[in-house]
């Protein structure tokens, strides 16, 4: 059996219309192609769905009963139809979205601004999560897509490149190193480090320190930056942070300052499942993302 949607909409129009002629001209077909339509459906199903007697169309009583259901079926698929388009249009849809959480309260507020503003109608599922967690959960499915710093991706993930952020290093607002207007980073390597992820702290010795032949003597390991920065604050030691935030030190009573020698620089990336296509609302955000990026110059 291979009944066809253009037999069932045959069968609804001349049932509606009780005429295959009128029939005909709802579908832009003739009179000949919609009787055949109806002729295939009959024969696929092995029932009558129509009594012609002298020039006239009823239903039989199967085709009654069949009726509402091929209706109901041509109604879903209508509905399939539009809500294709809408989502299409973003007219309607969900972006689900995990950013870690000091990108998700800096970098991330003024995008999803301006996103809110061009499609109103998409809502927004947001996992804000730690850095290492982004890529688990677009791997798990509970995100889309995600945005965070470089981490090694497993086969299943892609990841592209949306900016490069200059790292900066990040002390006790009243310390000797607010002072200074910049810093290198032998300025820094006696001092007791605060340490917010493996990543990070992997990042810094491939590019900082095993350059520098620097061993680390003291260090404190935590999970957020936040933690990380309010420890700076209260003098407790330094840390180095992506330049987008510098706007978050006087709340942790820190200050951010430029660091050089080598200038260390940390990409962020777009996170999504390797071979899925985006949704259209994922896809907007990503031409949006990188839109915002390049025109910030960050670097």
């Amino acid at each position: 059996m291979n009944i066809t949607l253009r037999q069932l909409r045959a069968f609804c129009d001349v049932a509606q219309t009780g005429s295959f002629t009128q029939a005909a001209r709802r579908m832009n077909l003739t009179q000949s192609a919609v009787s055949m339509l109806v002729r295939q459906l009959e024969t696929d199903i092995g029932l009558a769905l129509f009594d012609r007697v002298k020039r006239k169309v009823q239903l039989t009583e199967t085709g009654r009963q069949l009726l509402p259901t091929a209706e109901r079926i041509l109604g879903e698929l209508r509905e399939v139809i539009e809500g294709a388009a809408e989502l299409r249009a973003l007219r309607r849809g969900t972006l689900r979205l995990a950013v870690p959480q000091m990108l998700a309260c800096s970098w991330l507020p003024p995008v999803m601004s301006r996103y809110r503003a061009l499609y109103p109608d998409v809502a927004l599922k947001m996992i804000d999560t730690t850095a290492d967690r982004v890529i688990e959960t677009v791997q798990q499915g509970e995100a889309e897509i995600g945005i965070g710093p470089e981490r090694p991706t497993p086969e299943d993930v892609q990841a592209d490149l949306l900016w490069q952020e200059k790292m900066q290093c990040v002390c006790a607002a009243g310390s000797p190193l607010a002072k200074r207007k910049r810093l290198d980073w032998k300025d820094v390597a006696d001092a007791e480090w605060i340490l917010y992820s493996d990543a990070f702290s992997g990042h810094l010795e491939r590019t900082v320190w095993s350059g520098l032949s620097v061993q680390l003597r003291r260090t404190t390991q935590v999970r957020y930056l936040p933690t990380a920065l309010a420890l700076v604050g209260h003098g407790m030691g330094v840390t180095a942070a992506p330049a987008y935030a510098a706007p978050f030190g006087r709340l942790f009573g820190a200050a951010f300052i430029d660091i050089a020698n080598p200038v260390v620089l940390r990409s962020f990336q777009f996170f999504s499942k390797k071979g899925y296509e985006l949704s259209p609302a994922a896809a907007a955000f990503r031409l949006l993302a990188g839109q915002k990026t390049a025109d910030s110059s960050r670097v």
